[in-house]
């Protein structure tokens, strides 16, 4: 097996390729048309909107990310999106106080997990507005060598660069008095998803400070806490030395000279987010922390400062006024402050209120103070079931779909650092702006079209499992997504309808695959569950699947509209593939789902009745994807997982008799992690097995692509064991053709069956899904990923494209 990967290019070549203009393009749809180059696909948002931050030069830049490593940056105020992948999630980003050009990103750094591998932190800069990238922190240069698939290995920073510090960047700052000094605060790494295998030091932050721009980097100060809050540097003449940093659970005054660290009295231990600014009538710091009922009084909530940290007064009028009873508002981390105008701040939280009819209901809201808060007045206010309370909000497909309560209160804002009436919002399934302060609110993810349909702007934040096409209308597809689920277009993907209407309310979270007749125009059977992220670890609890729901629908409208057809099926089954037998006739089909934790139904009657054909399965239930070579043999892939907390192996299961009996068929030595099984249609003998590997103590190990010439008697491995491979698909006009996307940082291609492999070129979303090639112009590949939409573009990659990141290590990926 050969790897074959392209050059990474230079800081001298990405400046000939990049200019430092902002562009306000709008985003372009791709469709099934010839394109040079990766574009998005999809009606836009559909996840967490994450930390949006504005240009104090240009109110219409913006960035912001969301939690499946994408950032998203635009030019014209939230009209239009570009995204950019920079190897894991953000979590800060900074401004630089006097070049309008130049921004700054942190990237989460974390211990190894099945589903992530490990990451580490990297502090990049961009001088271009954001059109190329620079690793500033760590020193790359320091990299050890012979070091490769980072994220294969359960790696500590200093394990990957000398001297590197063991934590994960929190906070990024650029002393507004010297762009030269720039603060960061470091977290202990832990798991990605969990709070287990910390590193050493777990509660212990650090604060590193560069004086030369990020040349160089020394370590301040160790500081009490597991998240760094906020960095201030303080601008009072007789505190010129000084600065000011917040961890989760502590104030702390920091000589940036020598270290030293004095600790503030605070009015509470428990800190959830931090901000400030200085106008002209001096600083204002605020802190938000939980708040407290006890019998009608109320301690904890919203504090301010206006001297460094050394007193603070509670603020919380108005916050409190409509609430139930015995409840509290509930934050997270919305607090925005104008950094120029400090005494205007927004703040996001639910709150527990009586609706019209003398219910109980959350509410989710926005509150802005313009008086440093002294009083806090509802700006945007919103439930369940009264929808906008306030009547100020202009939505898309999301409002249309779906009430209030599915994005749940704005999870981050931000406000314009010099304009504080422009504020932004993101919550758990799109981003939506003010621009006069609160009185209107507007979304920022999607365009809607005269016809009812929506395009995406490029906001395009969610997980999506296949790219499913209408053998009669070349221009009609589906798209099946986690947590928004399913949508269809009629014109190549230029915009994009929902495709919920009947489907039961409890099923709508995921559509997980879709199928149509072959034989009867909009006849399309689709399979639904509200567990998502299947198959990843993180799904998989104590309690099990069985307080989940799910089940098949029917449509024979192309989509429209949909009936329920699970007569036999218990109604807690979340269905993940679907088969259709096509030898069987028109309008009597066979068919087969797969159910998770509970194996494989079958109906003999188009899906109008379903008897479970469990036969020969053993304690592994896990049913994944149920395939059909063109002899009839079924093979039935269950997935690794835990049941009671300990490890499933994922199997392979064959049937001769359509479904009657079960028999295993042997994995490739050492795997234990199928996730796909691909068949040669010219040759049902010809299998490829997509796998993700188990950990070892030497890295990763059984993952990659094995590939059978002999209906899987034997299996030889013909893609890096180290890589989690998702899965693969072939050419429609040569099956010699291979395709995969894999969960790190890239796809590939063969031309050879799998005896050599490219990477495709321009594509670097992080975590992939499928690879799909286009039925209807073979030039072209759908790439599905898990947080990122649908990428679209050139089947052999792109040419001479610049991938962004100047000075990444090439193995590294």
């Amino acid at each position: 097996m050969k790897l074959n990967f392209p050059i990474v290019l230079t800081s001298f070549l990405a400046l000939i390729f990049f200019t430092t203009n902002c562009k306000n393009k709008p985003h372009q749809h791709s469709g099934f048309y010839d394109s040079t180059e990766w574009k998005v696909v999809g009606p836009g948002g559909g996840g967490g909107v994450f930390s949006p931050t504005i240009s104090p030069f240009n109110d219409d830049f913006v960035i912001t990310h969301c939690d499946m490593t994408g950032i998203y940056i635009s030019c014209d105020g939230g009209k239009n999106w570009s995204m950019k992948n920079l190897w894991n999630v953000p979590v800060d980003f900074e401004f630089d106080p006097t070049d309008q050009n130049t921004l700054y990103v942190a990237t989460r750094g974390f211990r190894y997990s099945e589903d992530r591998g490990s990451g580490l932190s990297l502090l990049y800069r961009s001088s271009n507005k954001g059109e190329s990238w620079e690793i500033i922190y760590p020193d790359v240069g320091k990299a050890k060598e012979g070091l490769e698939r980072l994220q294969s290995y359960d790696y500590l920073p200093s394990d990957i660069i000398d001297n590197a510090i063991n934590g994960t960047i929190d906070k990024v700052v650029v002393d507004p008095s010297d762009n030269n000094r720039i603060y960061l605060g470091l977290a202990p790494l832990e798991v990605y998803i969990s709070q287990s295998n910390s590193s050493q030091n777990r509660d212990s932050t650090f604060i590193v400070i560069s004086d030369n721009r990020g040349e160089s980097w020394e370590l301040l100060s160790t500081l009490p806490g597991k998240r760094i809050k906020a960095i201030f540097p303080i601008r009072k003449r007789e505190m010129k030395d000084m600065i000011l940093v917040f961890t989760n659970n502590g104030g702390f005054h920091v000589n940036k000279i020598t270290g030293e660290v004095k600790q503030l009295k605070l009015p509470i231990d428990n800190l959830i987010i931090v901000e400030g600014g200085k106008g002209k009538e001096g600083s204002l710091i605020y802190i938000q922390s939980a708040f407290i009922n006890e019998n009608g009084k109320f301690s904890g909530g919203m504090f301010i400062s206006s001297d460094q940290g050394d007193t603070w007064e509670q603020i919380n009028t108005g916050i409190t006024k409509s609430i139930a009873d015995g409840t509290v508002p509930i934050f997270r981390e919305g607090l925005a402050v104008c950094e120029t105008q400090p005494k205007i701040a927004y703040i996001s939280f639910t709150s527990s209120e009586k609706n019209r009819n003398g219910e109980i209901e959350q509410i989710y809201n926005i509150y802005k103070t313009i008086n440093s808060g002294k009083e806090w007045e509802p700006v945007l206010k919103a439930s369940t079931s009264g929808g906008y309370i306030t009547n100020n909000f202009e939505g898309s497909w999301m409002e249309e779909s779906f009430d209030p309560g599915w994005g749940g209160a704005a999870l981050n804002l931000g406000v314009a650092p010099k304009n504080p009436d422009i504020c932004f919002a993101g919550d758990n399934g799109r981003a939506y702006k003010t621009i006069d302060g609160g009185k209107n609110w507007k979304q920022t993810y999607s365009h809607n079209q005269p016809d009812g349909s929506y395009s995406s702007g490029g906001l395009n934040v969610t997980t999506c499992y296949g790219v499913h096409f209408d053998p009669f209308d070349s221009e009609h597809y589906f798209i099946c997504y986690t947590d928004i689920g399913l949508f269809h277009t009629y014109n190549r993907g230029e915009s994009w309808f929902h495709s919920l209407t009947n489907i039961p309310h409890s099923w709508q979270n995921t559509c997980y695959d879709l199928k149509f007749d072959p034989e009867i125009k909009d006849k399309v059977w689709s399979v639904w569950g509200n567990a998502h992220d299947l198959p990843r670890e993180k799904m998989f609890s104590l309690r099990g699947f069985d307080h989940y729901s799910g089940g098949i629908a029917l449509s024979i409208d192309g989509g429209k509209t949909w009936s329920k057809s699970n007569n036999g099926m218990p109604e807690n089954s979340v269905c993940t593939s679907i088969l259709i037998d096509p030898s069987t006739p028109a309008n009597k089909r066979t068919l087969y789902v797969t159910v998770f934790d509970k194996g494989v139904y079958k109906s003999i009657n188009d899906g109008q009745n379903w008897i479970e054909v469990n036969n020969g399965l053993k304690d592994n239930l896990y049913a994944w994807q149920i395939r059909r070579n063109t002899n009839g043999i079924l093979y039935l892939l269950c997935c690794r997982g835990k049941s009671r907390g300990e490890q499933i192996d994922g199997v392979l299961y064959y049937s001769e008799d359509d479904a009657a009996t079960w028999k295993s068929l042997a994995l490739p030595e050492g795997v234990n992690g199928p996730h796909d099984l691909l068949i040669d249609q010219n040759n049902e003998q010809i299998m490829y097995l997509s796998c993700w590997p188990r950990k070892t103590t030497n890295g990763d190990k059984n993952g990659g692509i094995y590939k059978t010439i002999d209906g899987g008697l034997n299996w030889y491995q013909i893609f890096d064991e180290r890589v989690r491979v998702n899965s693969a698909a072939t050419g429609y006009e040569n099956s010699d053709i291979i395709f995969i996307n894999t969960f790190q940082d890239a796809a590939y291609r063969s031309d050879d069956a799998g005896e050599n492999w490219l990477r495709l070129n321009g594509y670097r979303f992080k975590w992939g899904q499928k690879p799909i090639p286009d039925p209807n112009n073979s030039r072209m590949l759908f790439l599905t990923t898990f947080g990122g939409s649908v990428f679209y573009g050139p089947a052999e990659g792109t040419e001479n494209t610049f991938e962004g990141i100047v000075n990444m290590p090439e193995d590294w990926w």
